[in-house]
């Protein structure tokens, strides 16, 4: 608890209060996941530094910092600054993510809809933080931390990344092959997990469940029995589309993945919070 103090200034840090609570200092936004390792091993910083050269965008890099004074042994962190004065922290913690959390989000994940996969088990966990600056683009920070997130996943024995805010838990290789490729489109399949369902009607039903690191709603997509093979692609094309765009499609919008198709927007409560609301698009 020491170390997790240390690094983030005593306060009490939950995925909730990282991204909407009153305790977090009003100049930045804390990103937060969890690397999940076959070993306890936390990597050295110059190797994550070598290693985020292949995933950042241009001009953009890492520099290591000493160990926070004053740590102890049996507490393991590094610090890394980007170039651009932001800072992010690599912890060690020697014991899995309790309850079973992580596993439970591989099902989110589409690196998690192959067939038969399992994710590997994890015997520790590494925290990777991202203190962003708070008037940092959104698109930005993401961007950011998924390059983190890559160069740490790669240098480490990592199965795979706990990101609770894009709702999911995504298998190691997966991850860093999307991490690879710069861009919004490619980027969103880690970005947002996804929830399938069906509806009432046997209708097919997926939801996205990250959308909120873009301060955007999330969307249901529901689909006809024609339109199934398409409704994955669809989600994730009209997910990219709304955040670059920046901003949310108001009600009665239309979108589509070609001039021709004009589906309706409509806003109603979240199957899963009805105290959130979520945009739904129809698919014949």
């Amino acid at each position: 608890m020491g170390l997790f103090k240390r690094i983030f200034g005593g306060r009490k840090v939950t995925e909730e209060s990282i991204d909407n609570g009153p305790s977090l200092e009003k100049s930045e936004k804390t990103n937060l996941a969890f690397v999940l390792l076959s070993k306890p091993h936390l990597p050295n910083a110059k190797t994550i530094v070598k290693a985020f050269r292949e995933f950042a965008d241009s001009g953009e890099k890492l520099i290591p910092l000493d160990e926070p004074s004053g740590q102890k042994a049996g507490e393991k962190a590094i610090i890394l600054d980007f170039n651009s004065g932001e800072r992010s922290f690599v912890a060690l913690v020697p014991f899995a993510v309790p309850d079973g959390e992580a596993e439970h989000g591989v099902q989110f994940s589409l690196s998690g809809l192959k067939k038969n996969f399992q994710l590997q088990p994890h015997h520790a966990h590494l925290i990777v933080s991202y203190n962003a600056e708070a008037d940092s683009p959104p698109l930005v920070q993401l961007s950011r931390f998924t390059s983190l997130l890559a160069s740490v996943i790669k240098v480490a024995p990592a199965v795979g990344v706990y990101w609770a805010n894009a709702g999911a838990t995504h298998e190691a290789a997966f991850f860093t092959s999307i991490a690879k490729a710069s861009g919004i489109s490619p980027r969103m399949m880690v970005w947002s997990g996804v929830s399938i369902a069906h509806e009432p009607d046997g209708r097919l039903s997926l939801l996205s469940l990250g959308m909120h690191q873009l301060d955007l709603p999330d969307l249901l997509l529901v689909a006809g029995k024609r339109s199934e093979g398409d409704a994955l692609p669809t989600l994730y094309d009209l997910l990219t589309y709304v955040a670059g765009r920046g901003k949310a499609l108001p009600e009665g919008d239309t979108v589509g993945r070609s001039q021709k198709q004009r589906l309706p927007v409509r806003y109603v409560p979240s199957p899963i919070d009805p105290n959130v609301q979520v945009w739904r698009v129809e698919l014949p």
